[in-house]
């Protein structure tokens, strides 16, 4: 019998019962956009919750000067960022920070201590926080020793309290610096550190060091590289350990001279909290999609049963028991696929819908309907497997006086 034979005859054994078509379309759609919808979910849920406590920090490698071990490396350095951005693969961005606690800082009315950041690079990513007012520092003026900064909602109000601070100078242990711009309020915990705090240029602020503090031009407090995804944080430590071990000749018998953490920020905790609420919901997935297809399972069954008459009729008219099983696994083929596709249709409608009427990000890829067309095409294979045999085995004499 000839593809397009077999594919006629599915297709009209399903447009000749609409109705039970329908009810086991339907009830496998309702399985597929239970996993669909659920997958959307934790997209959403994951993007949400990054942003809210860690933003990009959550998937960042951080790589400090390791204090525990004695050893003529020092600090990272400027001239490691285009190498580890060459070797660890998925580098979305890069930063360099020279980090001072405790500068003395002095205006006209206010004294007081805080914390100084040099940036370089891509800093915005990790002090998230829109402008007040101003500008930022730009890209150029941030490997200058341009004496400029920007002040932290909290810095800003508590060292110039009763005028605008844009514009205005202040002395950083006893270094004069101007005020380019204001940060509004922090958008993740982490960007809360710079709340209080003062950020400049990295070349300036080694002149606000103390005698105590020196550090070499290029020698920066911690490196940032922000990853495409924060899952490969484990892989892009390995590469960067690698590299940098080959560029400070340092061997893998010797305790690596780098510290690849923030000891600031759980980004362990946050991943193990990712993976809790996955499971749970990935259960109660899996509760919803088992009783939907019981049911459709059910359903096909009970189709196939009430067909043994037609089948016992075309094995009457010449065709075979392979015909027969073929017939039935094309339907259930076409129908699981429409199943999978309607239930992510389904699931995008139920999500948007959700997104608008609860503000929650629904983060849907363009692989997870492909998936579900998968799913759908999977399960009617399966669940009609069985009844197609049974179908296909029944003594045509006995179907028919039945």
């Amino acid at each position: 019998m000839k593809v397009a034979d077999i594919f006629r005859e599915a297709i009209w054994g399903l447009a000749s019962r609409p109705a039970r078509t329908s009810a086991t379309l339907i009830a496998l759609a309702i399985s597929v956009a239970t996993v669909a919808l659920v997958a959307g979910v934790l997209g959403g849920f994951e993007r949400r919750i990054e942003q809210m406590s860690f933003g990009a920090y959550g998937r960042s490698l951080v790589i400090r000067e390791n204090f525990f071990i004695v050893d003529r490396v020092g600090s990272p350095r400027l001239s490691d960022i285009e190498r580890l951005r060459r070797s660890v693969p998925g580098v979305e961005s890069a930063a360099a920070w020279r980090i001072l606690f405790g500068a003395e800082v002095d205006t006209r009315t206010v004294h007081g201590q805080t914390e100084i950041y040099g940036v370089y690079g891509d800093f915005r990513r990790e002090a998230s926080a829109p402008l007040a007012v101003g500008r930022h520092i730009s890209d150029d003026e941030a490997s200058t020793a341009r004496r400029i900064c920007v002040l932290g909602d909290q810095a800003a109000r508590r060292f110039f309290p009763d005028d605008t601070a844009l514009g205005r100078t202040l002395r950083i242990n006893g270094v004069s610096c101007e005020v380019i711009g204001v940060l509004g309020e922090p958008q993740n915990r982490i960007a809360e550190r710079y709340s209080g705090a003062i950020l400049t240029t990295f070349g300036a602020s080694a002149r606000y060091f103390t005698y105590n503090t020196v550090m070499a031009p290029d020698e920066a407090s911690q490196i940032t590289l922000v990853l495409n995804d924060g899952r490969h944080l484990d892989r892009a430590q390995m590469w960067a350990d690698r590299t940098l071990r080959r560029r400070y000749g340092v061997p893998f018998s010797q305790a690596s001279p780098f510290l690849y953490a923030d000891p600031t920020a759980s980004v362990r905790s946050l991943r193990q909290q990712r993976e809790l609420v996955a499971r749970l919901l990935f259960v109660i997935a899996g509760v919803g999609l088992i009783s939907g297809l019981i049911g459709y399972g059910s359903a096909v069954a009970a189709a196939a049963s009430e067909r043994r008459r037609e089948v016992a009729l075309r094995r009457t008219l010449g065709a075979s028991k392979s015909d027969i099983v073929l017939q039935f696994l094309t339907e259930n083929a076409v129908l699981g696929v429409l199943g999978g596709a309607l239930g992510g249709v389904l699931a995008l409608v139920i999500g948007v819908a959700a997104s608008r009427a609860w503000n929650w990000p629904i983060d849907f890829e363009p692989s997870v309907f492909g998936a579900s067309a998968l799913i759908g095409l999977f399960c009617g294979l399966v669940f009609g497997a069985l009844p197609a045999r049974r179908a296909a085995s029944a003594p045509p004499a006995g179907a028919v006086r039945t």
